[in-house]
């Protein structure tokens, strides 16, 4: 029961993170060890669980499957949704400076823990980490897309490169959205509670991470190191969209300095509050590696 308690707790850390634009789940899952075994148990689903159930019964195809860790972790996710995406998007308003430094101090962390049992003595993996900031930096600089017509092939889309780019660290599923400008008519959507809309979108949701955790799983287990070093590289590619300073301009954010953002938006740059709440993500990354056991999926192997 504490193990699925742990990872219910995990999964509402993806949940809360996964409401803001810019923070990714598989991101706060890399970084509360549950990364990996997501991985595994996603792409172990598979009609062949249907065949277990078949000849060895229920029990036998719950345990093959993982599928107490999958419903705890998912119970998670969908609880902070519900529970805290109010209390997000209110200080995502009301305190954003200090919102941001926390989760600027959080995955900042999680890159030197992720990055510290990694082989720094082999190119590939110096290479793969560059390319991952370089690709992580280069999908949050592409412009916003505006004036689509939205249709369901559209929402199936969107959800399915939505859901690929939420399972990757670093790069946000509903930051993507925005990308594609597709953001507000999905959640316009879930807000009418628009069932073809909502189907439509879940659909392309699910197809999308099928399909791609097959291919992570695969090269995690064959090139594990070096992919880790790719996907902490698309962590710290990414790592401006959590800027503090922020200032809206049209379509797009501009990330500024504090005095810039005090002259621009009339507003305190909130020096000492930002610091002490990046102090605090850098905290509870460290507590979490020292004392919940979490090792950062970043055991050196090949």
């Amino acid at each position: 029961m504490s193990r699925w308690l742990g990872v219910y707790l995990r999964g509402m850390a993806m949940g809360a993170a996964d409401v803001v634009p810019g923070v990714s789940g598989g991101t706060i899952a890399l970084v509360v060890g549950v990364y990996e075994e997501l991985i595994r148990t996603l792409s172990g689903l598979s009609p062949a669980l249907l065949r277990v159930w078949r000849e060895q019964g229920f029990a036998a195809a719950w345990r093959a499957g993982n599928l107490g860790f999958l419903v705890s972790l998912l119970a998670g996710i969908l609880s902070a949704i519900v529970l805290l995406a109010q209390l997000v998007s209110h200080l995502i308003v009301a305190h954003p400076v200090p919102l941001w430094s926390f989760f600027l101090g959080l995955i900042v962390a999680s890159i030197f823990v992720l990055l510290r049992p990694i082989p720094w003595d082999r190119m590939r993996n110096w290479l793969l980490f560059v390319a991952g900031v370089l690709v992580g930096f280069g999908v949050i600089s592409l412009p916003r897309v505006s004036g689509i017509e939205p249709t369901p092939w559209i929402y199936f889309l969107s959800g399915a490169m939505a859901i690929c780019a939420m399972i990757l660290p670093g790069i946000s599923g509903s930051f993507i959205l925005v990308i594609l400008g597709m953001y507000a008519p999905v959640l316009a959507a879930v807000k009418d509670f628009n069932l073809w809309i909502i189907f439509c979108f879940a659909a392309g949701c699910a197809t999308g991470l099928l399909s791609f955790v097959h291919l992570l799983r695969w090269l995690l287990a064959r090139w594990h190191d070096s992919i880790m070093c790719l996907l902490v590289g698309f962590m710290g590619g990414t790592l401006v969209v959590l800027w503090p300073w922020q200032v809206p301009q049209g379509a797009n954010v501009v990330y500024v300095l504090p005095a810039q953002y005090s002259a621009l938006t009339g507003l305190s740059a909130q020096w000492p509050l930002a610091l002490l709440a990046a102090a605090v993500g850098v905290a509870a990354v460290l507590l979490l590696n020292r004392f919940a056991g979490v090792r950062g999926d970043g055991s050196a192997r090949s």
